[in-house]
Order: structure tokens, then sequence, then C-alpha cells
């Protein structure tokens, strides 16, 4: 579930900056709640995105999740600096930590002229044009629990590109031989649909058909993102 600016929903936040974004969130084994958050404020700067993933998965990590969410509620919009943000976020959720408990954590400023990530043991977004391209920190960082790390991280996404937040499952999922999900040129084109919503809905399908009819193990979160809508991707 997402939330956004208190007085406005998600899409209309997002219109407001000229951004295009699509989301699909699915918990592990069929069921209701899981371990993966995600959420979008608009602060003075821009729309701010968050994505994360505790560790396990379904009913047992969804309590971690939502008061990693609430923090990120209560501290988002007033913190300008998202490193200090995601040290905010970490101190916050300690009272709620069990013995092994982290949160694998991304956070992406959307400025008219750049993203600002800040990562904290978390899959780096891939940004898409005619080929894939992974967008690791300079430097990793431990997840949240863990004493994170984290820098600001500056990348261009040019209007015909496309940004993918994902967590791990996504490129976790395995078929039946234990191969995990390639994010090969059919993915490529799935992510390049002519839509945000269709790209999403065609690498699902990719994933559904690598996995075959086994249950989800892992919760799975997709943000997908382009900075000017109406902006063609050129050919591959």
């Amino acid at each position: 579930m997402v939330h956004a600016d208190r007085a406005r929903p998600l899409p209309a936040l997002i219109a407001e900056a000229s951004l295009a974004l699509a989301v699909r969130s699915r918990p592990a084994d069929g069921a209701r709640l899981g371990g993966d958050l995600h959420d979008a404020v608009l602060t003075p700067a821009g729309p701010r995105l968050i994505l994360g993933d505790v560790r396990g998965h379904g009913p047992a990590a969804a309590p971690l999740a939502a008061a990693v969410l609430a923090a990120f509620r209560d501290t988002a919009t007033a913190e300008e600096d998202p490193v200090r943000l995601a040290r905010t976020l970490d101190a916050s959720i300690r009272p709620h930590l069990g013995e092994e408990d982290f949160v694998t954590l991304l956070l992406a400023d959307l400025l008219p002229d750049e993203v600002r990530l800040v990562n904290c043991g978390h899959p780096p977004p891939l940004r898409i044009d005619h080929r894939l391209a992974r967008l690791p920190p300079p430097l990793p960082s431990p997840p949240l629990g863990l004493d994170p790390e984290p820098q600001v991280q500056r990348a261009q996404v040019l209007p015909h590109q496309r940004l993918l937040l994902h967590t791990d499952g996504l490129t976790d999922a395995r078929a039946a031989d234990g191969t995990f999900f390639p994010l090969d040129r059919r993915a490529l084109a799935a992510l390049r649909a002519p839509t945000l919503d269709q790209a999403l809905d065609r690498i699902l399908g990719l994933l559904h058909r690598h996995t075959g009819d086994a249950v989800p193990a892992d919760d799975l979160t997709l943000m997908l993102l382009q900075p000017a809508p109406d902006t063609p991707l050129p050919p591959p």
C-alpha cells in the first residue's frame, strides 16, 4: 500500500512533479501483508520515494515494515538531507528490532535534473534505456539496524529513460531448476513497453513464467518511474 502527502494521493503528487510512476507490490505466500514497504512524500525540493525490505517476509515481517513507514512519514518532509534521514530512520526503528532483524532501504529524491539516491544494503536501481544499467552505490552500506553508513549517489535519468526500484523478490526469484530470474533482453523489452503500467505487467508476466506455478516465496515490490511521461523511449 502506498501513501503520499497527507492531503494528496500519490498520482496527484507525481503528476504535479511532471513524473510518471507505476507501482506493483505482492506479498509472499499469497498473504495480504508482507515485509516490503514503499511510500512517497512531497518535500520542498520535490518528490521523495522510499523502498525497503525487512528481513524475512509475509505477515511476520509486516510490523517492522510498518514501523519504518511510520518513522518515514514523521520525518521525510522536514529533513532535507537524505543521509540524515536514513540515520534518523535507523535510530527510530532500533526499539522495534529483534536480535537478527535488519531493513534494506533505498531513498530516492527526484529533482529536476537528477535523482539523488541513498542506499542502505538494498538492490541497486536499474536505469532503462537501450540497455539495463545497474546503479550501485559508490560505497556499500549496511542495512538499517546494522549501523548503516550511506552516502548520496547522484544519477542522471533523462526524459527518455526510466528508473526501476525493486526489492530482491525480483532478482532472487528462482525457476524449478534453481536459476535466478535473468535481467536479460526479454526483461529490457518488457520494461520498455509503451506505458509504465504495461511495463510492470509484462515484467511480472516474465517472472511468473520463470517461476512456474510456485507460490511466491518472497515479497516483491516494483516502482517504475520516468521523468517526462510523454517522452517516448528511442529504439533499442
